[in-house]
């Protein structure tokens, strides 16, 4: 399989692929609370944030497929004055429709690992909306996602199964120590690598082409390679190439072919 990276602004990037190009879309957006994503500035106005998102979608919805999904990752933040609680999934939840998506689930990534305010209770959940083209037609591998049965010795189940994964997904976020072991610090959000293959395993096949506009530090290639999907990612910041070339070389089942 190939992986590609091409670094600039995703909203120019993505209008050099071809309509219909592209199975599936996964990413996480900058949330807009002041993270350093290097030459992002991860501080604009909520307006700012929504046109980011409404121009990215548009262009999301003419690449895919007729069949195609799109896995959109984002959080409810805190206001930077008021400090009340922005539900960012409601809000592009709302963008989305607009560009005539219809969400087929809303998944709430559960963790354990974050900060803890005094002020109001702890966060440990992100949104994960899955968003398709044609709700009457798209892509769904549940028997590539399945989990193992809570209740075991049940006779009536089919011991080669196993059961719906459902809508709340528990995967630890990528802490620290692990971002040391893996020489990677200095980057500030990273998705964890099982959560985004059991997306690519759910709503796409062997061959496929998987689109991540927000790429970061590449977890969705290193998904794609490990699962036989060519993957295309944008990322602003060549600063994070070395990043990406060096996850893909250490954390895929064999070295990839990246362009």
């Amino acid at each position: 399989m190939t992986q590609q990276v091409k670094f600039g602004d995703c909203r120019k990037l993505i209008k050099s692929l071809d309509d219909e190009s592209v199975n599936l879309v996964v990413t996480s957006p900058p949330y807009n609370i002041g993270k350093k994503y290097g030459e992002y500035k991860d501080s604009v106005t909520l307006e700012e944030w929504k046109e980011l998102i409404s121009d990215i979608t548009s262009e999301v919805a003419r690449v895919l497929t007729p069949n195609g999904s799109f896995f959109l990752n984002v959080s409810p933040v805190p206001d930077k004055k008021t400090k009340e609680i922005i539900p960012l999934d409601s809000v592009a939840y709302f963008i989305a429709k607009e560009h005539g998506f219809y969400l087929r689930n809303a998944i709430v990534w559960n963790f354990n690992n974050m900060q803890n305010p005094s002020q109001r209770l702890s966060g440990r959940w992100e949104s994960i909306q899955w968003f398709v083209k044609d709700i009457d037609n798209y892509v769904f591998n549940l028997d590539d996602i399945r989990v193992p049965y809570i209740t075991k010795n049940d006779k009536r189940l089919d011991p080669n199964g196993g059961r719906n994964p459902t809508d709340v997904w528990y995967f630890d976020r990528v802490n620290n120590m692990t971002k040391k072991k893996l020489n990677i610090s200095e980057f500030p959000c990273i998705y964890p690598t099982p959560m985004i293959e059991r997306i690519v395993k759910m709503s796409s096949s062997k061959g496929d082409v998987v689109l991540d506009p927000f790429l970061g530090s590449g977890t969705t290639l290193i998904a794609c390679e490990n699962l036989d999907r060519n993957g295309i990612g944008f990322e602003l910041d060549r600063g994070f190439e070395k990043v990406i070339k060096q996850r893909l070389s250490n954390e895929t089942k064999i070295q990839s072919k990246l362009l």
